[in-house]
């Protein structure tokens, strides 16, 4: 569901919450990072979730960060025919907490992150262990790559949970660097792979006004039982000193509902 709102790949996701996708978002930072995400569908899929990541320094390069993340399924309720004697609503949500390292450099970043995991569907419940890595590079100027794994098993199994991130972004006009004024218009590439076999595929353009506002826009085909479908998302960040407010929406497949993210980004020691 975190996926949904996305309007920026996400192997080249960054923010206090960047690394639930990629790793490599901990080591990413100069001071303290906080930030929470708030996620919600319309009443036709009932989904709801919350994010909350953070990072902080330790001794130069290293970094640490942690995440927590819980999804869920809205009013669901047992009906009179249910063969479960349960009162009240159904459970389902998922749930997970990290924690992670990362070091982060002028050309080249790296990340991993170790979570746990539970999540329940009614009376069945399961729980287990991922652990992901993340890398960034900027091999030469204006041009930045990214991949990074996604909840694969501690175990080093198969699962179909399972999926790996790459991403690419070029800056196709940037004048102005560093200044109030400047602006930067970057293309974007970037590709999800399923442990199932299917392969998503992204693609955006991103503007930046210098370093107060930002507008993503994006276009991604998604592939399950040899069905493609397209979802466009777009996402709007406004910097207000130390703190970052974004908004993001993406419409839902085939016209059912959409998903709406709200998130706070505090960052102190710029």
């Amino acid at each position: 569901m975190a996926a949904l709102s996305l309007a920026v790949p996400p192997a080249l996701q960054s923010g206090a919450t960047g690394s639930f996708w990629n790793p490599v978002a901990v080591g990413e930072r100069r001071g303290i990072s906080v930030g929470a995400h708030v996620m919600h569908t319309s009443d036709i899929l009932g989904l709801s979730g919350l994010l909350v990541g953070g990072s902080l320094p330790l001794r130069r390069p290293l970094r640490v960060g942690i995440v927590l993340g819980r999804m869920q399924v809205r009013d669901l309720v047992r009906t009179t025919t249910s063969p479960d004697t349960e009162e009240g609503s159904i459970p389902v949500y998922a749930q997970l907490a990290g924690i992670g390292i990362g070091v982060g450099g002028r050309t080249a970043s790296v990340g991993a992150m170790v979570r746990y995991h539970t999540a329940r569907l009614d009376t069945q419940e399961e729980r287990g262990a991922t652990i992901d890595v993340g890398v960034r590079l900027i091999p030469i100027a204006r041009l930045t790559v990214a991949a990074a794994s996604h909840f694969f098993p501690a175990t080093f199994t198969s699962d179909p949970t399972t999926e790996y991130y790459a991403g690419a972004e070029y800056a196709v006009v940037e004048r102005g660097a560093g200044q109030p004024s400047s602006v930067r218009i970057s293309v974007r590439y970037g590709a999800t792979y399923h442990d199932s076999g299917d392969l998503d595929h992204t693609a955006g353009v991103g503007l930046n006004a210098g370093d107060w506002a930002r507008i993503d826009a994006a276009l991604t085909s998604e592939s399950s039982y040899d069905a493609h479908e397209l979802r466009p998302g777009i996402g709007l960040s406004l910097r207000f000193g130390r703190y970052v407010v974004a908004l993001a929406h993406g419409l839902g497949l085939n016209g059912v509902g959409g998903t709406y993210r709200v998130g706070l980004d505090v960052e102190l020691g710029r």
